[in-house]
């Protein structure tokens, strides 16, 4: 069975964790409250992924992150960040594929169930065996504020330094490349070895104009970066029994190629609760149709004497919706209406809505 450790040093955190994953049995859950306990359990199991703070007194996650690189390079990482923190988000696909996923404090069980599963799902199509890549890193060192040298090693060819000063980088060095042009260089590297050391005490004065964040293709999805910023609004609690049982149920879905988001909707259209990863995604533009169509082709079907209808697939070149339906007196007159990519595994996510659907509704009696 998957292994997957939670590194949090607000305990709290980590028993919500444990009571939330208690009645799931997709893999075993470990948890940890400090680095220091992380690395003795990363040292006895083989762990499938790691989710861990960034924050922690003493050892932060970054230093915890960095020993990934070195030891367990292949295994996906999720970082928790506070809610005061700034969320990077990069141009490139590619720059989500080693460090997989950000999700920031107070997160809720669904939200991480989800990240987990991506990551299990990235483990099990191979797309993590590269490593993570440097842009990733560079993002985290900002936000940490983090004054040292960054020592990075490339399969053991290519190494390199970057210097860096309450989080903003001073200088950098590569083989044959010094200053920018190298920290350009270090930043497209993948599968890179980190190792942080103490600043030399003759990096003081910024060698390098470019902001940390354009070297590493990124940017902030916050308009400002301040460590007094205001905290933002805690996540909204779900509106409903509904709504926190497609919440707890909703990980594996997301691992599903093509997947962009699922609603729960009634005969009349209206959504009663969603998950969408895809933020382009407004069911409410299809959902009324899509449920007056279904209800019209059940009521033929009924007629031509081939019973009731329990589901509706719509193919189109902008995607492949599909909705599907719940016994009207045993479970109520649900209807679950998933969006896809035209490329997406249709017919897995079929399946896989057979098996959570049952749950879901169970989740609500």
């Amino acid at each position: 069975m998957d292994k997957v450790l939670i590194v949090d040093y607000e305990k709290k955190n980590l028993e919500k964790a444990r009571q939330g994953f208690k009645d799931m049995h997709h893999f075993e859950l470990l948890t940890a409250s400090s680095v220091k306990m992380a690395i003795e359990l990363l040292e006895k199991n083989r762990i499938s992924v790691l989710a861990t703070d960034v924050h922690m007194p003493g050892t932060d996650g970054l230093e915890l992150i960095a020993y990934m690189t070195r030891k367990f390079p292949s295994t996906p990482i999720i970082v928790i960040l506070d809610e005061n923190d700034p969320k990077p988000w990069f141009s490139e696909r590619d720059g989500h594929v080693g460090v997989l996923y950000y999700i920031e404090k107070p997160y809720s069980f669904g939200r991480l169930a989800s990240a987990i599963f991506v990551g299990l799902n990235l483990r099990d199509e191979g797309l993590s065996h590269k490593g993570i890549m440097m842009k990733n890193f560079l993002p985290l060192v900002v936000i940490l504020r983090r004054t040292c040298r960054m020592e990075v090693m490339l399969n053991s060819k290519k190494n390199g330094f970057l210097y860096f000063k309450d989080g903003k980088l001073l200088d950098a060095h590569s083989e044959f490349l010094t200053g920018e042009a190298a920290a350009k260089e270090m930043a497209t590297w993948q599968g890179v070895q980190v190792t942080f050391s103490d600043l030399p005490p003759e990096y003081g004065k910024p060698m390098i104009k470019m902001d940390t964040m354009t070297i590493a293709k990124a940017t902030w999805k916050t308009d400002t970066f301040s460590k007094t910023a205001k905290p933002s609004a805690a996540p909204a609690k779900p509106a409903s029994k509904l709504e926190a049982a497609l919440l707890k149920n909703i990980g594996i879905l997301r691992t599903i190629k093509g997947y962009r988001g699922l609603a729960i909707v009634n005969a009349a259209g209206n959504i009663l609760a969603s998950d969408i990863v895809d933020q382009a995604v407004d069911f409410s533009l299809a959902a009324e149709a899509l449920s007056d169509m279904y209800s019209h082709c059940s009521k033929v079907m009924l007629k031509k004497g081939f019973k009731r209808c329990n589901g509706l697939a719509l193919h189109t070149p902008e995607g492949l919706l599909m909705m599907r339906t719940t016994d009207l007196y045993a479970s109520g007159n649900y209807r679950f209406l998933c969006l896809m990519t035209e490329d997406g595994n249709g017919f897995f996510m079929q399946m896989q809505l057979k098996i959570i659907i049952p749950k879901i509704l169970s989740g609500i009696s």
